[in-house]
């Protein structure tokens, strides 16, 4: 994996960029939201926070189709896109968990800590693992984690619905609260969706290193994963400054 400069500035890494900065914005609108009086600004600032998460979602789904579709693909993006997603739907789950709590609607906190705890671990083991193989072993996405991170992309939705709903005038309490317990249902295949595929990506991951410790070619790279062969031609063909002299 080689990070390179000209990779930096193209489109797919620019809207990953904007979608990292798009947590800030929600974050400051749920702080708000969660912060304001009853019924003062309430329903806009969570339909504001609402859109700005649906905003960097849409996103998510034009980088990945111009980086696949325009040959854009880059080792920086196959970084910062999983961190950028990541971070997006961890502050998004916990932010509404503090939103629903303060609504004693505490039980979508426990699905928001089980996520959470799922992406710190396999952030910790990804590291471990590409740290282990000298960056062999890359982070690959798998329909169970893609169905998973789906799934709870949904169940932010229905969340932002009924918290939204719950603030506009007019909407009856009956409405809220079946939206409500849709969202749980979906927010519970999430999180035993989420923890499945924390299990097979790391069976995948100690498989793959296994595969590349027997291959023998850890033995020809150093800790960066770069060949150790290069360097020592490239030291070779330096001339010996005490021979010049």
């Amino acid at each position: 994996m080689k990070f390179s400069r000209k990779d930096v500035w193209t489109v797919p890494n620019i809207l990953t960029y904007i979608r990292l900065l798009c947590v800030p914005v929600f974050f400051v609108l749920m702080v708000l939201y969660c912060i304001a009086p009853d019924g003062v600004n309430s329903a806009a600032y969570i339909w504001s926070a609402f859109g700005v998460f649906v905003f960097a979602e849409i996103t998510d789904i034009c980088d990945g189709y111009i980086a696949r579709h325009f040959n854009m693909v880059s080792d920086i993006g196959k970084v910062l896109d999983p961190i950028a997603d990541k971070v997006l739907q961890s502050v998004g789950i916990i932010m509404l968990a503090v939103a629903f709590v303060m609504t004693d609607k505490w039980p979508i906190a426990l699905f928001a800590a089980l996520i959470v705890i799922k992406e710190i671990l396999m952030g910790v083991y990804s590291y471990y693992f590409m740290k282990a193989s000298k960056r062999q072993v890359e982070q690959m996405a798998n329909k169970w984690g893609k169905a998973g991170a789906t799934i709870n992309f949904i169940g932010l939705f229905f969340a932002f619905i009924a918290l939204a709903l719950a603030n506009t005038k007019g909407v009856p309490e009956e409405v809220c609260e079946i939206i409500y317990w849709i969202d749980f249902a979906i927010l519970a295949i999430g999180s035993a969706l989420g923890i499945f595929n924390l299990f097979q990506y790391n069976i995948g991951y100690y498989r793959q290193l296994q595969k590349v410790r027997a291959s023998g070619i850890l033995d020809t790279l150093d800790d960066k994963g770069n060949p150790i062969v290069e360097q020592e031609a490239a030291q070779s063909e330096t001339p010996d400054e005490g021979a010049a002299e």
